[in-house]
């Protein structure tokens, strides 16, 4: 599955480090393939902090001097590494995409953002400050199919997910509920990811988000308090 860079990285806003060239031959494959995977293992096993581009050639087993050949540094196999990780969890939000369908509006919402959650974490546990640096670039939303802008994947996915339960939608403006559940509720898992990481793993978080969801959804309740407040 081909990954897009996506629309801020397409803006200039932010941009994930590339490799300096494809590798087009079987042989070069294999190479940035090895580099990859013993990036990743070294992250996984020894954290972000034992990166480096000797470490990566000895668990490769290439040279330090023909990783320079495809790759510029270490943050251009992280992107890589992360990469690869959301490929694997765009595929296995494609496979459930049928199944969601068939949920009731708030186990579909717990789903779908216990699932940004667990990407999140992922991605944070591989290189937390590299996730933070290029959170804009590395959305498992705005890879999961061919977008342009922002404005083109809240449509596309957010849109269509309101349009599944529009009898229960309330909301008067709903791209403007869309919007905020695309692009909104992650910005919340990200200022957690950089102030207390540990407070996404508690479920207490995921509820809240899921509130937060349904009550952008079906406002009535949060109107009548502000009612109230008048």
């Amino acid at each position: 599955m081909a990954i897009r860079q996506g629309a801020a990285a397409d803006s200039g806003r932010t941009r994930l480090p590339r490799p300096r060239k494809t590798p087009t031959q079987a042989r070069s494959r294999a190479l940035v393939e090895a580099v990859v995977e013993a990036a990743r293992r070294i992250l996984d096993g020894e954290g972000a902090a034992a990166l480096t581009m000797q470490r990566i050639a000895d668990v490769s087993g290439a040279t330090v001097g023909s990783i320079y050949q495809y790759f510029p540094g270490k943050d251009a196999i992280v992107a890589l590494v992360c990469e690869r990780e959301l490929e694997a969890a765009a595929a296995q939000a494609h496979a459930s995409t049928e199944r969601l369908r068939r949920l009731p509006l708030g186990a579909a919402l717990r789903e779908i953002l216990a699932n940004t959650i667990r990407v999140e974490r992922r991605l944070s546990a591989l290189d937390r400050e590299f996730h933070l640096r290029h959170y804009a670039d590395l959305q498992l939303g705005m890879r999961f199919g061919d977008f342009s802008s922002a404005d083109d994947y809240v449509n596309a996915t957010w849109m269509a997910f309101l349009e599944l339960y529009s009898d229960e939608v309330t909301a008067r403006d709903r791209h403007a509920v869309a919007y905020a559940l695309g692009m909104g509720l992650r910005a919340v898992v990200r200022a957690a990811l950089e102030d207390d990481p540990a407070r996404l793993a508690q479920p207490a978080f995921l509820d809240v988000l899921v509130d937060m969801a349904l009550g952008a959804i079906r406002p009535r309740a949060a109107a009548t308090a502000r009612e109230d407040c008048a």
